[in-house]
């Protein structure tokens, strides 16, 4: 079994000791993590993290980050991760339709911030992947 932690600025999000596999989406594509994995550090983009657990497998949306495979332990840390399960469709739309007006709003702007632009586009990207992680799963 491998160890899993998925956590956030706010705090751990999700964690099993009870994990059969987990797959994450990285810069080079998806890759699978199984017991006994080479230790491995790597880019997480935006998007779906697939875990196997008790033979069922659990989603979780990510925003982009780090993955980290030592040993049997993966951590992974993250801007954003909800389960599947949890995510509303409306409020992420809602959501992503104002960040979308903010940052046409901020890029004309002669002097833009740079860390409003980089938060108004994770937010567009994390909700993108609560999107297409919700309706995987339908």
């Amino acid at each position: 079994m491998l160890y899993l932690e998925i956590v956030t600025p706010e705090g751990i999000a999700w964690k099993s000791s009870e994990v059969e596999s987990v797959t994450l989406p990285t810069r080079s594509g998806e890759i699978q993590i199984l017991k006994g994995h080479i230790p491995i550090v790597t880019i997480i983009e935006a998007g779906e993290i697939q875990v196997v657990r008790g033979g069922k497998q659990e989603s979780l949306a990510v925003d982009k980050g780090y993955a980290r495979c030592v040993s049997d332990t993966v951590s992974v840390l993250t801007e954003a991760a909800i389960e599947v399960d949890n995510i509303d469709l409306e409020s992420v739309e809602e959501a992503k339709a104002r960040a979308v007006a903010s940052l046409e709003k901020y890029k004309s702007l002669r002097e833009s911030d740079p860390e409003e632009i980089e938060r108004l586009e994770s937010t567009i990207r994390f909700a993108i992947a609560q999107q297409l992680s919700k309706n995987r799963k339908r």
